[in-house]
């Protein structure tokens, strides 16, 4: 049997103080409330949200995204105890969606984050290489931490986040969706042998009386309870326990996401989303037929890549000038899509991906049938600074000190985004035959004898989707444009 181990997504966003315009501390350790964007606070200058609900529900995966705010806040305010857990843990088996999975609002969440990653994925692997190199990256961890991001901005600050991110309404709003969405796509995942972790978590500097309602939001929606860390005195010490979470959460696949430059003595707080998906195939490919095989480059040349073969199960659809190929897991509610143009670039492609030519791609698969599959083995990482890309897309004033207003995360005009940083990494190979012995994977090592299946080669460049074939909802997204 053959499966595929994709592994960890972790986004850092990284938040400075602002320099200029910033709210001071009061003698008694109050922040001032400067009331910009024409944003109507409450004493302490966050919006009263009226959230309220159980801690979230999850499974056995994770990805992550870090978020680091910078802020002048001064010592001597009384500390904050951790909430003892982080995270989303729920284990459930695949199949229907559990009585707990609330289900309100997710399709429209999921509407929301393939338009957002339809419009994300082409600036952000141009950020990432060029274009031109192998690249994997997960936009729904992105809006993920954006969304948390979203929980504490208020204003004309707001109201960007949330156009770029095409959400249907604030992350406040949305956060019982979310929880629905990540609930459900674990428990499809979680089956025979797969593995969906989604955990967020949430690292405070001690001592910073951070405002209740966002803790509430964050803690009770997105599951991602307030841990706090001592920035100023020990950054350090503090990166080298953000990091040990986020590399125990992706089960070692990003040991250490934060360097020295990431976090420093003005750091405030840092929010984490970490996703990581281990999947078996529902027909496995046949190791021994695995071997050299042509590719076919961009620039027309060819090169020898290890190419896995099998007569597998899939579904396949053909256009003028694209092959979709889709591969199940095991349990067959999660999927790897493979959209591989047949004529013109890659590049091509991509400049014209909107949740339509996703949606046209992807309706133009047929029934399951057994196919002679030929698909590349490919390992790829990605590590990639995307506030650019961010701000491209409309998401300005987050990241400039004198216009941010993220006062609903302590109360003062004093927080902005300083970075947003991306790693990610996948591996889709032969492993794991062993270990996943009377697991209930076939692999089809007759088929041959008895029939002559249609072939289906992917020899080009390609894009690829992880993705949840009941909610729709993308997990991951990337293209691999030389194998070797």
């Amino acid at each position: 049997m053959t499966y595929t181990r994709t592994g960890c997504w972790v986004l850092t966003a990284l938040f400075t103080a602002a320099l200029a315009g910033c709210g001071s501390n009061n003698p008694d350790g109050s922040m001032n409330n400067s009331g910009e964007d024409g944003e109507s606070t409450d004493s302490g200058g966050v919006r009263d949200t009226g959230y309220g609900g159980q801690g979230g529900q999850g499974a056995d995966a994770v990805g992550g995204v870090d978020t680091a705010i910078d802020s002048g806040v001064s010592d001597g305010v009384p500390g904050l105890d951790a909430f003892p857990g982080a995270g989303l843990d729920s284990g459930a088996e695949a199949g229907p969606a559990p009585p707990s999975c609330a289900t309100g609002g997710i399709e429209n969440l999921v509407t929301a984050d393939t338009a957002f990653a339809s419009a994300f994925f082409p600036p952000a692997v141009a950020r990432a290489n060029g274009g031109s190199a192998n690249a994997i990256l997960s936009p729904y961890s992105v809006s993920n931490a954006m969304m948390m991001v979203d929980v504490g901005a208020l204003g004309e600050t707001e109201m960007q986040i949330e156009t770029v991110l095409q959400l249907p309404g604030s992350g406040v709003a949305e956060a019982a969706a979310y929880l629905g969405l990540a609930c459900e796509m674990q428990a499809d995942a979680s089956s025979n042998g797969n593995a969906l972790e989604i955990a967020n978590s949430l690292w405070g500097q001690q001592g910073v009386p951070f405002e209740t309602a966002f803790l509430d939001v964050l803690g009770q929606g997105y599951g991602a309870p307030l841990q706090t860390v001592d920035f100023e005195s020990d950054p350090t010490a503090a990166t080298a326990t953000i990091n040990n979470w986020v590399s125990q959460t992706t089960q070692g696949n990003v040991p250490s996401l934060l360097g020295p430059a990431d976090v420093g003595t003005k750091t405030r707080l840092v929010l984490v989303n970490a996703i990581y998906f281990k999947g078996q195939w529902a027909t496995g490919f046949n190791p021994t037929l695995t071997a050299p095989a042509p590719f076919t480059l961009a620039d027309g040349t060819q090169t020898m890549v290890t190419t896995m073969t099998g007569t597998i199960k899939a579904s396949v659809g053909y256009g003028s000038a694209l092959t979709v190929l889709e591969l199940p897991y095991l349990g067959n509610t999660l999927a790897m899509d493979v959209l591989m143009p047949t004529s013109g670039t890659l590049a091509t492609f991509e400049s014209t991906l909107s949740s339509v030519t996703l949606s046209a791609a992807l309706a133009s698969l047929g029934a399951p049938q057994w196919f002679s599959v030929y698909l590349p083995r490919f390992s790829v990482t990605t590590r990639v600074e995307l506030a650019s890309v961010l701000e491209g897309m409309g998401m300005t004033d987050a990241f400039n000190s004198k216009t941010a207003n993220l006062s609903g995360m302590d109360g003062a005009m004093d927080l902005s985004i300083g970075a947003v940083v991306q790693q990610a990494h996948i591996d889709v190979d032969e492993q794991g035959t062993v270990a996943a012995a009377g697991t209930g994977v076939s692999v089809c090592s007759n088929c041959l004898a008895i029939m002559v299946p249609p072939t289906v080669q992917i020899d080009r460049p390609f894009l690829f989707l992880i993705r949840d074939l009941r909610t729709q909802a993308i997990l991951f997204m990337g293209q691999v444009v030389s194998p070797g």
